[in-house]
């Protein structure tokens, strides 16, 4: 019996690990026929059955590994680690049992580590959980920070977690974002030329002024419904507690005219970028025109 395991790696090497911890298997067998020969013979070692991981192995060592894993007996189990199989071994799999398990994003992201952190033995407050989901590093290396904060004395704040968190907050699009926002027209130019010289993808940061400026809509409808919106009434937001206040903050001099006309620019340059027109062209554009739109913070 074939299992493999793909998806996210890590996700797929805890569940390889589990499902081996019940079938007796301890150790990773080396990804060679001499040695997976070995091991799938009964009595050698004890229960035949091996775990393989497939990361580092290329073409040439699949083809060799191959014959024996299609005469594996049905009684035995090799349990196979590869988290982005390439086509000849996707195919391969087509035919035996595959677990995949895809890296959770967006809400599922949060959800995830919230999961996570009550398997540790402590409650993730949401907006931690949506601050975390937004650093850069993937799950291995979030659940080695969850480690870290269920360390941490009650009650768990974002100034004690920032402290401790080690990943790198997305500084990309957002820097670039706020300060459009904050009408540093110098910073926003300076951020835009900084981030063309690092290879960042132009729709990425469109998307960043999209999600910021639909915020600031939500936002503001909410002031329009209360004035004076509670704690509750944030979590409608759908985001951190810190961005969403910093929203409101944003919304509450920000005229109805202005919103609509910097929603109507954003949609206008999503278009143009995706139409094949000159993606950067579009983001400047969009730079230039929200700069005027959106008035300047008092100093």
């Amino acid at each position: 019996m074939v299992i493999a395991f793909t998806g996210d790696p890590f996700l797929a090497k805890e569940a390889l690990l589990q499902e081996a911890s019940l079938r007796g298997l301890t150790r990773f067998t080396e990804p060679t026929p001499e040695a997976l020969a070995e091991v799938l013979s009964p009595g050698l070692f004890g229960k035949a059955g091996a775990m393989l991981d497939l990361r580092e192995v290329s073409d040439g060592e699949w083809k060799v590994l191959k014959p024996l894993l299609e005469n594996v007996p049905e009684e035995v189990a090799v349990l196979l680690l590869d988290p982005k199989p390439t086509t000849a071994r996707a195919a391969f799999y087509r035919t035996r049992e595959r677990r995949d398990f895809p890296t959770p994003k967006g809400k599922d992201l949060v959800r995830h580590l919230e999961n996570r952190a009550k398997r540790l033995g402590f409650r993730l407050p949401a907006g931690i959980a949506q601050y975390l989901a937004s650093l850069e590093g993937d799950l291995e290396a979030l659940e080695r920070e969850l480690e870290k904060l269920a360390l941490l004395p009650p009650p768990l704040t974002l100034e004690k977690v920032e402290r401790v968190v080690a990943l790198k907050p997305p500084v990309s699009g957002f820097d670039l974002v706020r300060a459009v926002l904050e009408g540093e027209a110098k910073a926003a130019f300076r951020h835009l030329r900084r981030l063309r010289e690092e290879g960042e993808e132009p729709l990425r940061l469109l998307g960043a002024f999209a999600w910021q400026f639909s915020l600031l809509a939500r936002a503001w409808m909410l002031l329009k419904e209360n004035p004076r919106p509670t704690e509750a009434d944030l979590a409608r937001l759908e985001a951190h507690p810190y961005a969403a206040k910093r929203a409101l903050e944003l919304a509450r001099g920000l005229p109805k005219e202005a919103l609509e006309a910097s929603l109507d620019v954003l949609i206008q340059a999503e278009r143009r970028a995706k139409e094949g027109k000159d993606p950067w062209l579009a983001l400047e554009r969009v730079v230039y025109t929200l700069l005027r739109l959106t008035p300047a913070e008092p100093a």
